[in-house]
């Protein structure tokens, strides 16, 4: 047995008082006279034995209840059996994890709220002038320094929930660091508060280091009920004004229990657009649909959302996106029979913002204002504007090329092999036939044949440019009996290039007057419009890869801004080429909807929480312990929320089996007995 607070032994010298009051305790006597005292000096001899045995006792008593109270305020333990050295109690180290896995259990009495009643019954056992090195996972710097206890107190009751999350390996090196800003006088104990969560407790990762004390509390809500919405994705890349949309949510069940009619609810802009209602069974998933018509162009804030308790953050998924109201098509023509069978079918379109333009015309800095080009019957194509097309199509831009019956197979077959594409083999074959096969699977053919073989006749071709497949990466998509190809497509970039190998003259107008001509063109314009990703998320995507707002350059300071929050924070932009921008993303710490603004151009963008926080798979006690030992931490201290307070159990660990109750306990038996003895001994 040894004592924490060894000097407050010296307060033993009390025990001289009721000895001294022994000793020097003076009564006065009154005489009585009897006529015979024969008999009274027995009885005197009896009861002078029985009053000094019982001031011996009443003096045992009192020596006993001040040695006990001394001892008590000592606070006497007996270490623990295994410390080979001596804990530092002058530093500590407490980790929380305050991820929002940690709000699982009931309301008001989730594992965060325990962490913490935890690690604040650990600080108030330590000394009063010991320091604590505090780690949460947002790693905040305002922590950086050791606190004192009443500081430690005050961070530890304002700590909430975050969407950080960072590694277990990640989190003992800061507090190493930390521990080790000055001089040991022995090693630190460490202690861990976690549900332990397996896709972020790399344990196998973890060194062994003799400056710490390395102590494990495990923590295990009771219940693990959680449903979610866990993505969405639309059913086309792109949003047009008018048209119909299907927007897909994944949701997920992560509890015991099944669930019946819950319903899921589409917002956009604070307005219901769409709702409807699934059923699901424990540990299980399912796609659901939510059906709405894109009434109006412009920023659209959107949200899919349930109802679920008691973990709430992954109830929401916030989505940002823009409605096209007209989508920018240029045609670049080298006659004008190259381009009237598509202004005959796009230029009185009211969602096609039609421009054609001879080749030699072309003004190459206006191509990005553009979402699809089409190049027909061009004699020949330059090095710039090949160039020009190339950067186009690497930002997400849709290119379709027409060749020309007698135009330069050099300079296309250059333009080709930028665009990934199969290349012209040879001069133009004049043998007719009709097309042999076309892949209905493609999304071009979407909603365009009631069946997967067309019905009907397909048109014929009197001419083209023989051309195999020479490139896996460019997908056929109209074929000829022969096996040449007649409109193939590729992806060189984040955009698509479609090449035909016919040119749009007369000797062909079959095809371009048939009814597959228009569903393909109309296809090609309308899947030209790429949305950029509906949405982000927080702690993963740190850097965005974003066009510039507005007209496609910076016009002014950057501003993002919360939608419905008072969220503004100027941005550090680092240019890219084609009119793009990369731009960091560390200040968003909330989900929710934001917008992008630059002069008069504004972005949509969401922020949402990683849905693996919402993910119940964690380690339990026998998993625990099988990694540390794996990863050769055997001298690990590891504790269960279901074992007594772990606070206590760690207090045990680090300064031995606490006795200061017992000898408090013995100290009021002893100040009993006193009492007895006066009472009751006559």
């Amino acid at each position: 047995m040894t004592f924490l607070y060894p000097t407050y032994l010296r307060a033993l010298f009390l025990v001289l008082i009721p000895i001294i009051i022994h000793i020097f305790k003076f009564r006065r006597y009154t005489t009585v006279y009897f006529s015979n005292v024969r008999a009274l000096s027995q009885l005197k001899r009896e009861k002078k034995q029985q009053k000094h045995l019982k001031e011996l006792l009443i003096l045992a008593s009192r020596i006993l209840a001040i040695t006990f109270l001394v001892t008590a305020f000592a606070h006497p333990f007996i270490p623990p059996k295994n410390a080979s050295t001596k804990a530092n109690l002058n530093k500590a180290g407490i980790y929380i994890d305050n991820s929002f896995s940690m709000l699982a259990g009931s309301e008001g009495n989730n594992l965060l709220e325990q962490a913490k009643q935890e690690a604040l019954n650990l600080a108030n056992s330590y000394p009063a002038d010991t320091k604590f090195a505090l780690v949460t996972n947002d790693l905040s710097l305002q922590n950086q320094r050791l606190l004192d206890r009443s500081m430690l107190i005050n961070r530890i009751s304002a700590l909430e929930a975050t969407p950080a999350r960072p590694s277990l390996s990640q989190i003992i090196r800061v507090l190493s660091r930390r521990l080790k800003s000055e001089n040991n006088a022995g090693p630190t104990s460490v202690y861990l508060f976690s549900d332990f969560q397996k896709n972020i407790a790399d344990i196998r990762q973890l060194k062994a280091d003799t400056s710490m004390n390395l102590n494990i509390g495990l923590l295990k809500a009771q219940q693990s009920n959680n449903l979610l919405v866990d993505s969405a994705w639309f059913a086309v890349p792109g949003r047009i004004k008018g048209t119909a949309e299907t927007l897909y949510a994944r949701v997920k069940n992560n509890g015991d229990q099944e669930l019946n009619d819950v319903p899921v609810r589409y917002f956009e802009n604070d307005s219901l657009r769409s709702v409807t209602s699934f059923d699901l069974k424990p540990e299980q998933e399912k796609t659901v649909t939510l059906n709405f018509t894109a009434r109006s162009a412009g920023i659209k804030n959107a949200r899919v959302e349930l109802t679920d308790f008691p973990v709430t953050y992954d109830n929401t998924l916030y989505l940002g996106f823009r409605v096209t109201g007209q989508i920018n098509t240029l045609v670049i023509h080298g006659n004008d029979d190259g381009e009237k069978y598509l202004s005959a079918l796009l230029q009185t379109d009211s969602l096609v913002h039609y421009q054609e333009v001879n080749w030699q015309q072309v003004r190459t800095g206006d191509l990005s204002s553009q979402q699809i080009i089409f190049l027909t019957q061009l004699p020949e194509l330059s090095s710039g504007l090949t160039a020009s097309l190339s950067e186009f199509i690497r930002q997400d831009g849709t290119v379709v090329f027409f060749p020309s019956r007698n135009g330069d197979l050099e300079s296309y077959n250059s333009f080709i092999a930028k665009m990934q594409g199969n290349p012209y083999s040879g001069t133009i074959d004049t043998t007719a036939m009709h097309i042999g096969k076309l892949d209905v699977t493609n999304p071009l053919f979407q909603d365009v044949f009631s069946g997967p073989n067309p019905d009907g006749d397909l048109p014929e071709i009197k001419s083209h440019f023989p051309s195999q497949t020479v490139n896996p990466t460019a997908l056929p998509i109209l074929s000829l009996p022969n096996g040449n190809l007649l409109l193939s497509e590729s992806q060189p970039g984040k955009g698509k290039c479609f090449l035909f190998t016919l040119p749009p003259s007369g000797e062909n107008r079959e095809f371009f007057t048939h009814a597959l001509f228009v569903p393909l063109i109309y296809k090609m314009v309308l899947t030209s419009v790429h949305g950029s990703a509906l949405y982000y998320t927080i702690g993963r995507d740190k850097v965005l890869d974003l066009p510039f707002p507005g007209n496609g350059n910076a016009q002014g300071q950057m501003h993002l801004k919360g939608v419905g929050n008072s969220f503004d924070w100027l941005p550090s932009v680092q240019p890219l080429p084609g009119n793009r921008f990369q731009m960091k993303t560390g200040a968003v710490t909330k989900a929710g909807n934001y917008k992008l603004t630059s002069g008069n151009g504004a972005l949509p963008l969401a922020f949402n929480y990683n849905r693996k926080e919402s993910e119940p798979v964690c380690y339990d006690a026998s998993q625990l312990t099988e990694q540390l030992h794996d990863a050769g931490l055997n001298q690990v201290q590891l504790f269960k929320a279901s074992d007594a307070k772990i606070s206590y159990q760690f207090n045990v660990i680090h300064s031995g089996r606490q006795l200061w109750r017992l000898f408090l306990v013995f100290a009021i038996m002893a100040l009993l007995a006193e009492v007895l003895i006066i009472r009751f001994w006559k």
